[in-house]
C-alpha cells in the first residue's frame, strides 16, 4: 500500500468535511443575524458576523434560492446604491408541538418565528390504556395536518414535551406513573415511523419554559429560575435553570425534578415512592384533598376539585382554606428558596395556568426563607404562557435544531 497516496488521500477528504463543516457554520452566523434583527443589511450581517463581504453574499444567494430567506425591502438611503433588507420567510417550513400532559393532550402547527398556524388540544379518558392514548393523539394529529393544508415536505420536524421520567436524546419515555401500563416506551420511533419526520423530545415543564422565554420574556438575559405548576388529577411542579444562554435538561433531559425535593422527612408518601415531596404537600390533587379532610367533608365532592375553588374561600375570610394555602405556599416558598440559594440567582418566574394565584401565596414565604440582600434583589415574574400554548415550547425546540450550528439543513 502507498501510504503516501492514502495520507493525501486523508488529508484531501478531511479537508472536504472540514470545508462543509465552515460553511454550515458560517451559514448558521449569517442566518441568526437575519432571524434576530428581522430585517438586516449585508453590511450589517458582515459587522456582525466577521465574515467577508463575498461569503456572505454567496451564503444569501443559496438560502434565498431555498426561500429560507427573502428581500424585504431596502434601507434608508445613505448615498450610492440603496441597501437591500434580507428578512426570514417564516412561512418557508413549519412545525409541529405536542404537549402530551395526559389526559390533556396539546397540539399547534407553527412556522419558523413560532407563529400559530393551527392549534387544538383533546382530552383523554384517564382510564385508557398506552395503545388507546397513541391512537387518540394520532389521530387528532393527522385531523390538524389536514386541515392546516401544509403539504408535508414543508413540516421539518415534530417536537414532544412529556411528563414523566425520559430518556430525552434516545427518545424513551421509561415511565408516566399516572398510565399503568406506560413503561419504556419508544415514544420518538412511533411517532417517526408514522409521519417520517425529525422528531424531538424533552421534559414538558422545560418547554414550557423555552415558550414563556421566547414569546414573553426575550429581555431577560441572565440566569433565572422557571418554577412551571400545573393543575390535574397529578399535578406537576417542575423546574427549568436558565444558565448560560439556554436551558439545562441533564443527561437525560430529567434535570430540576423539583416536585420531588423532599421538604417534611416525616411527611406523607408521595406517588414517586418517596415521603414529604413537594408535590406530595403542594400539588394540586394532594392539597384538596386535604383541605376536605380538614373540613370533613366528603372526599368526592366535585364542588371543590382545584386550587382555585379553595383560594376563592380564602378570599372570603374562611380560616381552614388561608391556612391549607399558607401551607402550600410555605413549602413552595422553601423549595424555591433553596433553587435560588442554591445558584445564586435573581430572577424567579412562576409560570402554569395558575401563576398568578401561585404567586401570590408564595412570594413572601420564598422572601423570608433567603438572606435579607438576597430577597432585595429577587424578582418573581409571574408567568403569561396559557395553556392553548404550551405545544409552541417544543415547536420553539425544532426551529432550534433546524438552525442549530453547525448541522444546518442544507
Amino acid at each position: 500500500m502507498n501510504n503516501s497516496k492514502y495520507l493525501e488521500g486523508l488529508v484531501i477528504l478531511m479537508a472536504g468535511n472540514n470545508t462543509k463543516i465552515l460553511k454550515k457554520a458560517n451559514t448558521y452566523l449569517v442566518l441568526n443575524s437575519i432571524i434576530s434583527a428581522e430585517s438586516i443589511t449585508i453590511e450589517d450581517v458582515a459587522k456582525k458576523t466577521k465574515l467577508s463581504r463575498p461569503t456572505i453574499v454567496n451564503i444569501v444567494k443559496e438560502l434565498t434560492e431555498r426561500d429560507i430567506i427573502f428581500k424585504s425591502g431596502y434601507a434608508e438611503y445613505t448615498g450610492g446604491r440603496l441597501p437591500t433588507l434580507l428578512s426570514l420567510n417564516a412561512n418557508a417550513y413549519y412545525t409541529i408541538g405536542i404537549d402530551f400532559e395526559f389526559p390533556p393532550i396539546r397540539m399547534v402547527i407553527s412556522n419558523l418565528k413560532g407563529e400559530v398556524i393551527e392549534k387544538r388540544g383533546i382530552s383523554v379518558d384517564k382510564n385508557a390504556t398506552r395503545n388507546e392514548i397513541i391512537q387518540a393523539m394520532f389521530e387528532e394529529l393527522d385531523d390538524l395536518i389536514a386541515s392546516s393544508g401544509i403539504a408535508k415536505e414543508k413540516f421539518i420536524g415534530i417536537g414532544i414535551g412529556l411528563l414523566g421520567y425520559l430518556k430525552a436524546n434516545e427518545g424513551i419515555s421509561i415511565e408516566i406513573l399516572r398510565i399503568l401500563d406506560w413503561k419504556d416506551v419508544d415514544f420518538k420511533s412511533l411517532v417517526k415511523e408514522r409521519y417520517n419526520l425529525p422528531v424531538y423530545m424533552q421534559n414538558d415543564i422545560h418547554m414550557m419554559a423555552l415558550a414563556e422565554k421566547r414569546l414573553f420574556l426575550p429581555q431577560i438575559e441572565g440566569d433565572f429560575a422557571y418554577i412551571g405548576i400545573r393543575p390535574g388529577i397529578r399535578s406537576g411542579i417542575g423546574l427549568a435553570m436558565y444558565i448560560n444562554g439556554s436551558f439545562y435538561g441533564g443527561t437525560n433531559g430529567n434535570a430540576h425534578l423539583l416536585g420531588h425535593m423532599t421538604i417534611d422527612l416525616n411527611g406523607a408518601p408521595c406517588f414517586c415512592g418517596s415521603k414529604g415531596c413537594l408535590e406530595s404537600i403542594a400539588g394540586e390533587p394532594n392539597l384538596v384533598m386535604r383541605y376536605k379532610r380538614l373540613l370533613g367533608e366528603d372526599l368526592d365532592n366535585v364542588d371543590i376539585h382545584s386550587i382555585r375553588d379553595i383560594y376563592a374561600r380564602a378570599l372570603d375570610g374562611e380560616a381552614t382554606a388561608k391556612d391549607v394555602l399558607d401551607e402550600a405556599g410555605s413549602s413552595l416558598g422553601i423549595g424555591i428558596a433553596n433553587v435560588v440559594k442554591l445558584f445564586g440567582l435573581t430572577t424567579v418566574v412562576i409560570g402554569g395556568p395558575d401563576s398568578e394565584l401561585y404567586t401570590s401565596i408564595i412570594r413572601d414565604h420564598l422572601k423570608k426563607n433567603i438572606f435579607k440582600y438576597m430577597a432585595n434583589d429577587l424578582e418573581i415574574i409571574v408567568g403569561q404562557l396559557q395553556e392553548d400554548l404550551f405545544p409552541l415550547g417544543s415547536c420553539f425546540l425544532v426551529i432550534d435544531q433546524f438552525f442549530k450550528e453547525p448541522r444546518l439543513y442544507l
